[in-house]
Parts: C-alpha cells; sequence; structure tokens
C-alpha cells in the first residue's frame, strides 16, 4: 500500500498556507479564549490540508491480484485458414477456464490491427467477426492496440498467436515496450508450417543496355521441396522463353537470354508453375531495362499524303522513323518514352483522345523526349488544339493576337431535332441493323457543340441557330453575337421529336444567309442524315450564287453518305463523328477555320528573328511559302523564323526536361511548294527534328524502392563523375506504375548525395522513373530508370519465425503457451491500482468550513446555556399541556368567538357612558392598568381608587376609575372617535 499524488507540486501548498493561517491567528485579536483559538486554528490548518491534498491528485495505490489477458490473433494470409481455425479453437479453450475475477480481451490483426473484444469477463467467442486487411501481419501495431487495452488495477499479460512472419518489423520495438510497462507477451505458434510453397524470388536484369545486345535475365526460384516445375518469361507481355526444370528444396536459379529488337523500356516477368504450391501471390516476378539504341521518331501524319515527303526526309538523316495512326499512338509516357522525338503532321484533334494528348505532354515534360508540330489546314486552331495539353507544351498558342482584323463573319447552324437524335441512333447507314445506344443524346452534344463554336466568334460576328424536324423553325435569330442576351437558355429549348427534313432546314438557313451583309457567310450542319428528299442541287445552286459556304457533321456512325456529297457541292468539308462526343471540337475547329484568323494564305519569304542550331548551314536563304497557321509566340519561347505579317513561322522552347517545335507551315505541295524540291529541305527538317532529341543520359543516379513500416520509400543516390555527391540539387521523379498511371513527387535530400520521399503502399510490378536533379548555376542531370515493387513479404516469408517470437517473449519475461490454461497463470508480480480521494478530500473541506466559521464568529455564555437548558427542561410540559386540553377545537373557537362578541359590546357600552356622564376625576386621568403593578382585586382595592365607590354601595362606579372584574379600563380621551377605530380598540382590548 502506498500514496500518490498526480500534481505533487499542489502539496507544497499546505504548509504555506498553514503557515499563512498561523500568522494571522497570531496577529489577530479576536478575544476567543485559548480553547477556542485552539480549536479554531487546527479546523483551519486542516481545512487548507484537505484542498491542497484534492488539488494535487492525492490517490491511495493498493496491491491487485486480478489477472486481464488480450489474446492477440494472427488474421494474415500467411497463417492461412488453418491457422485462423487453431487460434479460435485456442481462445475459446482458454475462455471456457478463464478464472473468477480475471477477464481477458480479443484483438484481431494483418496488415492492420482491429479491438474484437473489449477486457471484460468473457466466457464464451463463437467466431472473429473482424476483418483485418490480410495482406500483410503488422505484429507491432497488433502489440500496441493491446497494450493500451489494459484496465489500471490488475496484472496485464498478451498472448500472441501467429507465425511470427512480420512484414513491418516494428514487432520487437513495441515488444520492448510493452515490457517496459510490466507487460508480459506470451506466445503461441500456428500457421501452414512447412506446408509445400515455390514462389518467384527476384528476376535479375541488367538496368540499362543497347540495341543489339543480349540480356540476360536470371529468375530465382524458391521452393520449400524437391519437384518439377516450369518457369516461362514474357517480355513486354509476350512470351519470350520456357524453361521446365527440376526444383531443389531451396533456391534454383534459372537463366534466360533475350536480345531485344527495339529500343526503349522493356518489363520482363518469370511465372513459376509446380504442382505443390499454397500462395499462388507469389508465383511470378518482375524485372525492367531501358535499351538504347539509335535515335527513333515517331511521325503521326493526318494522311499519308501529306507526311511522305517529310518521312523521307528525315529517313536521309535520322535513324529510325516509323509512322503511324493517330489512334494508335499509345497513351501512356512510359510507351512514348522509346522514341526520341514525336512529330505531329497536320493531325486535327478530333483524333486524338484527351489521354493521348496528357501523354504526349508528360513524355516531352517529365521524360525529355521530343515534340515537334508541322502546321496545315487541319493542325493548331484551325485543328481545335485550343485550350488542350498539347498547346501546353507548345512554344505557341493557338489564338491570334494583334492580328488586323478580318472581314465579318455570318454562321448559322441548321441542327437536327427529329426523333432519330434523342440517341446514339445507330452505327451503319443501313436503318435495318440500327442499335439503340445509350448515353448523352445526340441534341445534347449538339447544343453544346454550338456554344463552342459561338466562343470562336467576334462580338460583331453573327449567328443564327435553325433546329428542324418535319418543318424549321429558328432557335436564335441570326444577330450580332454580342446582341444575343441568352444564348444557352435560347439552346435549351431545343428537344428531339417528329421526322427529319434536312431540306426544310437548309432553306431557312440560306434564306437568312442571302440577306447577310457579311463577306464571309457559312452554313453548318449537324444530322445524322435520316431525311426525306428535297430539291437538293436547287439550294446548292442559290448557296454558290450568294456565296455561302456548307459543311456538314455526321452524327453517330449511321450517317447518311449524301452529307459528304452535300459538303464537297457546298464548297465546305464534312466531318462523320462517329464518337458524338468529338462534335463540341469539330464545331470549334469549322467555326476557326471559317473565321479566317487560323489560316493565312499568302505568298512570302521567311525572314530569321533569331539564330538557332535548327538553321546551321542553311544561310543561303530560303524558298517563299504560299501560308501557315495563325498563332501567338509564348513569352518564354524563342521565335526563329517570322512570316511576312511577323507572325510566328518557327518558333522553339524548353518544356520540362524535354524541346518542342512549332512549324507552322506545312511540309506538303499546298503552302510549302517551293521547299519539297529545294535541296535544303531535308537538312532543314532533319535538323528541326534532332533539336529535340533528349541529351545524354546522366551518369552516377540510382534509385530503389525501400520498403519499411509506413509503408515503401523512394530512395535516390547520386554522385558526380569524380564520385562526390551531388547536393542540394532540386530532385523530381516522375514515375509511371504497371497500370500506366503516372505521378510526379518531389525528393528531399537527407544524406550527402542521398534523397528519400515516401510513396505509399505499391503495387507489384515494374514502375518506370525519370529522375531530374537541376541546381543553379549547373547543369541539368536526369536518368531514366526502371524499378521493381516485389511481391508482398506477406507471400514471400515462409514457415515460422521463431527467432521472432522468441526475441519478443524474452524482452517481456514470457513464454511459450502450452495449453489453455497457461493463459490465466498468476505467476505475474502483483500490480497495484490507484484509487482517488480528491473527491473525499473535497467532502472533508465543505464539512469543516462551517464548523470554522461557528469557531470564529458564534460566542456562547452561561446565561445562555442556562437558558438552553431551561428550555430543554420546559419541553415535557409544554408537550402535556397541549396534549390534555380537552375542549374540542370547535368548542374552543365558539367560546373564543362568545367571549370576544361580550368584551366587545361591554367596551362599546363603556365609551357610551364616559360621553354622556360627568367628566372623570384626576383618578380616571389615566384608566389603563399599569404594566409594573397588576390591578389589585376585592373591594378594598375597588375603594382606594375610587372615594366615591362607598357611597354607591359598591356597585358599579360610573367614573372612569371604576374597574369591575371582567372589564377593561375605557379608551383614552385622545383615541379616535369614529365607530370604525372604537370597534377594533374594543377588539384589541378584549383578545385574551
Amino acid at each position: 500500500m502506498g500514496v500518490s499524488a498526480a500534481a505533487p507540486l499542489f502539496l507544497l501548498l499546505a504548509p504555506l498556507v498553514i503557515g499563512l493561517v498561523v500568522g494571522l491567528q497570531l496577529l489577530a485579536h479576536g478575544g476567543l479564549g485559548d480553547v477556542r483559538d485552539r480549536m479554531a486554528l487546527f479546523v483551519r490548518a486542516l481545512l487548507a490540508t484537505a484542498l491542497a491534498a484534492a488539488l494535487a491528485g492525492v490517490a491511495v495505490v493498493l496491491p491487485a491480484d486480478r489477472l486481464a489477458t488480450v489474446f492477440v490473433v494472427d488474421l494474415s494470409d500467411s497463417v492461412g485458414n488453418a491457422g485462423r481455425a487453431e487460434a479460435l479453437a485456442f481462445v475459446r479453450d482458454a475462455l471456457a477456464v478463464r478464472p473468477d475475477g480475471d477477464i481477458a480481451g480479443v484483438v484481431a490483426f494483418g496488415k492492420d490491427a482491429l479491438v474484437e473484444r473489449l477486457p471484460g469477463e468473457l466466457d464464451d467467442l463463437d467466431r472473429l467477426a473482424s476483418t483485418p486487411v490480410r495482406g500483410a501481419t503488422d505484429v507491432g501495431a497488433a502489440l500496441r492496440l493491446a497494450a493500451a487495452l489494459f484496465p489500471d488495477a490488475a496484472q496485464q499479460r498478451i498472448v500472441l498467436l501467429s507465425d511470427g512472419n512480420d512484414t513491418t518489423g516494428a514487432g520487437q520495438v513495441e515488444a520492448a515496450r510493452a515490457g517496459a510497462r510490466g507487460i508480459q507477451v506470451t506466445t503461441r505458434t500456428i500457421g501452414l508450417g512447412a506446408a509445400d510453397e515455390v514462389l518467384v524470388d527476384r528476376v535479375d536484369v541488367p538496368t540499362t543496355s543497347r540495341l543489339g545486345e543480349e540480356l540476360e535475365v536470371a529468375v530465382e526460384v524458391r521452393s520449400t521441396i524437391a519437384q518439377p516445375a516450369t518457369v516461362r518469361l514474357y517480355a513486354d507481355g509476350v512470351l519470350a522463353a520456357t524453361e521446365r526444370t527440376t526444383l531443389d528444396a531451396g533456391v534454383t536459379r534459372v537463366v534466360f537470354r533475350v536480345a531485344p529488337k527495339e529500343a526503349g523500356f522493356h518489363v520482363f516477368r518469370a511465372v513459376v508453375e509446380a504442382a505443390r504450391d499454397t500462395f499462388p501471390q507469389n508465383d511470378r516476378a518482375d524485372a525492367a531495362t531501358l535499351v538504347a539504341g539509335p535515335p527513333r521518331v515517331l511521325v503521326v501524319p493526318g494522311d499519308q499524303a501529306v507526311a511522305a515527303d517529310l518521312v523521307a526526309a528525315l529517313r536521309t538523316r535520322e535513324g529510325e522513323v516509323v509512322t503511324t495512326l493517330p489512334e494508335l499512338v499509345p497513351d501512356d509516357p512510359a510507351t512514348l518514352s522509346g522514341f526520341d522525338s514525336i512529330v505531329l503532321v497536320d493531325v486535327p484533334r478530333v483524333r486524338f483522345t484527351t489521354r493521348q494528348l496528357e501523354a504526349l505532354r508528360s513524355v516531352t515534360r517529365d521524360f525529355g523526349k521530343g515534340l515537334v508540330m508541322i502546321g496545315g489546314p487541319r493542325s493548331y486552331g484551325a485543328g481545335g488544339y485550343r485550350d488542350t495539353p498539347l498547346e501546353a507544351s507548345l512554344p505557341v498558342e493557338m489564338r491570334v493576337r494583334n492580328r488586323e482584323r478580318q472581314p465579318d463573319v455570318a454562321l448559322v447552324v441548321v441542327i437536327d431535332r427529329s426523333g432519330s437524335m434523342a440517341a446514339c441512333h445507330c452505327n451503319t447507314f443501313d436503318r435495318s441493323q440500327a442499335v439503340q445506344l445509350s448515353g448523352v443524346r445526340k441534341v445534347d452534344i449538339g447544343k453544346e457543340a454550338i456554344l463552342r463554336a459561338a466562343a470562336a466568334l467576334q462580338a460583331t460576328d453573327e449567328l443564327g441557330v435553325v433546329a428542324f424536324n418535319e418543318r424549321a423553325s429558328w432557335v436564335v435569330k441570326r444577330s450580332p453575337l454580342g446582341s444575343i442576351a441568352d444564348l444557352q437558355g435560347s439552346l435549351g429549348a431545343i428537344d428531339a421529336d417528329g421526322q427529319t427534313n434536312i431540306y426544310a432546314g437548309l432553306e431557312a438557313g440560306v434564306a437568312a444567309l442571302e440577306e447577310a451583309k457579311a463577306t464571309r457567310r457559312h452554313l453548318i450542319l449537324l444530322t445524322d442524315g435520316w431525311s426525306s428528299s428535297g430539291q437538293y442541287a436547287e439550294i446548292l445552286a442559290r448557296m454558290k450564287a450568294a456565296g455561302i459556304t456548307l459543311s456538314t457533321v455526321g452524327a453517330g456512325g449511321g450517317a447518311n453518305p449524301f452529307l459528304e456529297q452535300l459538303a464537297a457541292q457546298g464548297g465546305g468539308r464534312f466531318y462523320a463523328a462517329v464518337n458524338p462526343a468529338s462534335i463540341p471540337d469539330i464545331f470549334l475547329k469549322e467555326t476557326e477555320q471559317v473565321a479566317g484568323r487560323q489560316i493565312v494564305e499568302e505568298r512570302f519569304f521567311p525572314a530569321i528573328a533569331a539564330s538557332s542550331p535548327i538553321l546551321r548551314g542553311l544561310d543561303a536563304g530560303f524558298p517563299a511559302l504560299l501560308g501557315y497557321n495563325g498563332t501567338t509566340v509564348k513569352a518564354a519561347a524563342t521565335t526563329v523564323l517570322v512570316s511576312g505579317r511577323s507572325d510566328p513561322l518557327l518558333a522553339q522552347w524548353q518544356y520540362g526536361l524535354g524541346r518542342t517545335v512549332a512549324w507552322t507551315s506545312d511540309a506538303t505541295g499546298r503552302w510549302a511548294k517551293g521547299w519539297v524540291a529545294w535541296s535544303g529541305f531535308s537538312r532543314f527538317f532533319g535538323q528541326l527534328v534532332a533539336w529535340t532529341f533528349p541529351g545524354e543520359e546522366s551518369g552516377g543516379i540510382e534509385a530503389r524502392f525501400v520498403a519499411g513500416p509506413g509503408g515503401t520509400t523512394l530512395r535516390v543516390e547520386s554522385v558526380g563523375p569524380d564520385g562526390s555527391p551531388r547536393d542540394f540539387y532540386a530532385t523530381s521523379v516522375v514515375i509511371v506504375d504497371p497500370a500506366l498511371e503516372q505521378r510526379r513527387i518531389d525528393v528531399p535530400q537527407v544524406a550527402p548525395g542521398v534523397y528519400e520521399a515516401p510513396v505509399g503502399e505499391l503495387t507489384p510490378g515494374a514502375y518506370a522513373l525519370r529522375v531530374t536533379q537541376t541546381l543553379a548555376g549547373a547543369a541539368a542531370v536526369g536518368r531514366t530508370l526502371g524499378l521493381v515493387a516485389p511481391t508482398p513479404a506477406e507471400y514471400r516469408l515462409l514457415g515460422t519465425n521463431e527467432p521472432l517470437l522468441a526475441a519478443i517473449r524474452g524482452a517481456t519475461g514470457g513464454r511459450e503457451v502450452a495449453g489453455a490454461a497457461d493463459a490465466w497463470r498468476h505467476d505475474l508480480g502483483t500490480t497495484a491500482g490507484e484509487t482517488p480521494l480528491w473527491p473525499w478530500l473535497l467532502v472533508l473541506a465543505l464539512l469543516l468550513w462551517p464548523l470554522d466559521v461557528f469557531l470564529r464568529r458564534v460566542q456562547l455564555t452561561r446565561r445562555d446555556l442556562a437558558a438552553a437548558r431551561a428550555w430543554a427542561r420546559a419541553i415535557p410540559a409544554r408537550r402535556r399541556r397541549v396534549a390534555t386540553r380537552p375542549a374540542p377545537v370547535q368548542g374552543m373557537l365558539a367560546a373564543r368567538e362568545r367571549a370576544g362578541g361580550e368584551g366587545a359590546r361591554a367596551a362599546l357600552r363603556d365609551g357610551a357612558r364616559g360621553r354622556r356622564g360627568p367628566a372623570a376625576g384626576p383618578a380616571g386621568a389615566d384608566a389603563r392598568p399599569s404594566l409594573e403593578a397588576p390591578p389589585a382585586a376585592g373591594p378594598a382595592a375597588a375603594g382606594a381608587g375610587d372615594p366615591g365607590a362607598g357611597a354607591s354601595g359598591g356597585g358599579t362606579g360610573s367614573g372612569a376609575g371604576a374597574a369591575s372584574p371582567g372589564r377593561r379600563p375605557s379608551a383614552a380621551p385622545n383615541e379616535p372617535a369614529d365607530t370604525l377605530a372604537r370597534l377594533r380598540d374594543a377588539k384589541r382590548r378584549a383578545r385574551p
């Protein structure tokens, strides 16, 4: 038994307050007397001591013999179903023999720890309802949670049921902390033990190599038993080799030799197949390598004809030139990083997905590859690239600024509102094969497209919208765009219903444009092509006569082929929007072209605005060009060549880690007719593309993944050519995961030449990394690497980790639990529990306070004590008088009323006589009885008061001094004379 205090400093207040009380008592002159003075001093000192002890949180420490046991059950995958069933059976057996007074709790854990049962008088456990993540084992988290559940007044024991395969390494640390708190950790082994298992431990391959080299891919396979197996090697998802072998008990090394046929980032995966195996999760492992080769250029043309001359020129100067359709461009930066530069040749935006454009931007910015855009009628702003990721990558903006105002434009959109536009109607022209698809209605996509088109017009340009089904109606009448108050609200009234009559819509649009004064008048027809017949030849002739052009957009794959004929005869363009979601981009591109601000077609000679390696050896001058795309150069870019209007023709800049170039003219006979036959054509475009190639990979940069308790950490180690660490570099890493998703992280420095950053939990597989380091005043360095996140340790740690379990037991003085009764063995040191005393001390202080006030403020004399004793003796007598009254209450009240009435009447009679009779003599001047001398009784007393009393024969006198028995003296002469006052006075005197 002992005493403890939560805040012992407050105990110092007790002697200070007691000293203050004694000092004040000595200085006081209360005159209380010695006894009372000592008593008051004692009470006040005791009161101060109680308050100080309460503030200090004084508690009594008492020994406790109650045992609290928490069962910590491993439910991870490594113990298997058999281990989980064994653990539950042991816990149930232990609860069945729990001694009275002892308490039990249960914690279940895997990757995380959960409370299954709080400590209490638990008798049975039918099942383990907790479901932790089973892909890892965190023994440390489980021990930490269990230690936090114990009550104070109990002996504390943890029973750990596990195979000891701790995947975080925190088990021993938490066991040491538990031992320091007096908690004993005992263990019981569960799990699969020596179950048959085979796994791929690792795949070794050089991180970098050159094209043409043969790579050695070494696969390490671990097995618990000797057995035959098949090992397969996949390169970039394609089976590359197969090896049948006999595995030894232990590690078997299988070597493959492969020669990559292409440069770039390659991923190898080894898979083992064996008959006797437990976990399929560990039967594969990955490795990655970066194969360097001669420069590779990917050319993406809008069509093969516009890129033929450029591709031929590049092949005469560069290593490997690959062409592909825009739709087939990879949408992940890791695959695109296999090319040194990507060249887009007059490709419209609608042929790319947003994911592809993001990949093009990322491979330049984050992986240091080159990007070139070649102009044409379907490129830059005319191609719909405004506000896209590609625009952010290029050195020019798609908007045209500071340009002389072009002629006004009158644009009328003719939109189909028939029932066939209610959804994506069909995929073919054949009505019999129509298939109803779900999604956004085509008519609603058309509304969005009109809004996009309006965004490309000036406020002075005219816009009109005609909607048609069987008949045509104006949704927005042709008027300047700036005067249209609510374009979006007006378009909201368009709904899909009825039949289709394209002719009616075109006729209304043409009639409106015939009256327009704008120099450029254009129609855009949006429909799926289902229509009744009409006099199209006549209306086309009217359009040609009025200078009106027509472009058509087929909404969905079922658009009627005659729309293409309409566009060709109407002097415009036809767009087959197989994917209706591309219609808004088509409208924006078409409007940009019609507005005439994105295309400039005139003859001019390029002028040099700045020097550049692209122009090396081309000092003799350049042939004339016939047109270009209008753009605006960005502030940080370099304009190398300009047009006759000083618009950018050739611009370059550094974008992130890579370089990009914008050539706003084309590479065909339309605008560059004189260039195709020019002798410097191949040199110019060869140097243009070569300028965007990435530099050599920097040496001395290595990276690896480090697994830890809180997740995985990326560690980058960087040294210079002389072996000295690269310190204080701003380090960033772009990571592309196996799902081809990418993220960018900053990696701070933690040691000389060492940079680390957490990357969280990683999915097993190969990762592509681009490490970039920059320092002010020094050249930037970088390297592309391939790293592998291995199979989780949960599936690589086999058997039972008995050394870890023994270390946990040794840190806490525990032992191996043999039977259920061992969980309740009372062999721990006696523990103690604290019982707080501050509530009782506060009650004591509250009781002492009034006693202190009483001793100092209340003084009793001997007379007070004698009066108190007399009052106490009279209590029985008063009780007897009250108890022996015979008259009932009603009779007493009646008698009182009669007495009161008779006395009042007598007083009234006496008063009346006094007013009628002779004046009272001297003796009657004050007829009130004296308080000191009570009136005498009998005839003698009566005669002494009035000399005339004897003459009257002893009867009732008429004077004021004649007082007969039972009658009070009359009122004083100065009392009120009114009747009501006399009645009150008489009543007062009549009261006994």
